[in-house]
Formats: structure tokens, C-alpha cells, sequence
């Protein structure tokens, strides 16, 4: 595939609550430009709130200033699909442990039942459910959870 069949977008950011909504929008941008629907982006948008703020909540528990990088690339060529990385390098989860995440169901909250209020887990559900494939890959101390999006109705 030829450079002028991906358009590529990276940055790093520091960790924190504020870093997925600066991701966003900077993504945003890089969107639009690119010709990518508003319907796909926002459900791109909200995977990538999911995995960075886990990034700080449980890979870095919570700690401030350090790295989460995001990737971006999209292929024009068919099938015209969305490929995102988001790294750190924090306390890695496993294989097992991700692949039981992403298998679980969504439960409902209950008003009557508070073990239903819980959102552990209901994150890595919402990314299974709109991309086509999240996967892990780890290489020394880097964690890079690699989410793929096929854009079936992109003109």
C-alpha cells in the first residue's frame, strides 16, 4: 500500500482524564479532513475515551504527566477502514484477562440492585461491540491495545 492510500495521525499525551477529550478533538480534525462520517468518528471517539482513561485509571493508577501515545491510520484503498493504537507503559493486563473482558455481556443497571451499578469492565464491552477487532500486544514495557474499525458505507 502506497503512502497516498494511508493518511496517519500520532501524538503523545499525558495521562490524565483531560487527555482523552484533547485526543478527541485534535482526532476530530484530523477526521474532517480525511472525509471520515460524523457517525463513524463519534463511535471511534468514545473507544478511545474508554482505552485512554483506562490507560490512567488502571495501567498508571491514576498517576499524572505519563505517556499514553495514539495512533491513528486509515486506508482508502477497499475495504477503507480506521486502525488505532493506544499505548502506555503502566501495569500491563493479560491476554486472558482481556479476552474475558471483551466476552462479557452488557448488563443493564438496576435501580432495585446495586451490584448492577458497577462500571468496571462495561468499557472494554462498549469497544467489542463497535469495532471489529481489539486486540493486545505487548513488546518490552509497552502496552498497545490495537483497535480496528472496517468503514463499510465510506464513499
Amino acid at each position: 500500500m502506497t503512502n497516498s492510500q494511508i493518511r496517519r495521525f500520532g501524538s503523545t499525551y499525558s495521562s490524565s482524564l483531560d487527555a482523552s477529550r484533547e485526543a478527541c478533538s485534535e482526532l476530530n480534525d484530523f477526521w474532517q479532513q480525511a472525509g471520515i462520517e460524523e457517525e463513524f468518528s463519534s463511535q471511534v471517539e468514545l473507544c478511545i475515551v474508554e482505552m485512554m482513561n483506562n490507560a490512567f485509571l488502571h495501567a498508571y493508577q491514576q498517576q499524572e504527566g505519563l505517556p499514553i501515545e495514539l495512533e491513528c491510520e486509515f486506508y482508502t484503498k477497499a475495504p477503507p477502514q480506521l486502525k488505532l493504537s493506544i499505548s502506555d507503559r503502566g501495569s500491563a493486563m493479560s491476554q486472558q484477562e482481556l479476552d474475558s473482558k471483551l466476552s462479557n455481556q452488557f448488563i443493564e443497571p438496576d435501580p432495585e440492585d446495586e451490584s448492577t451499578w458497577t462500571t468496571s469492565g462495561r468499557g472494554f464491552i462498549i469497544v467489542s461491540s463497535l469495532m471489529d477487532s481489539v486486540e493486545l500486544k505487548k513488546e518490552g514495557d509497552k502496552n498497545t491495545f490495537v483497535m480496528v474499525k472496517v468503514l463499510v458505507e465510506f464513499d
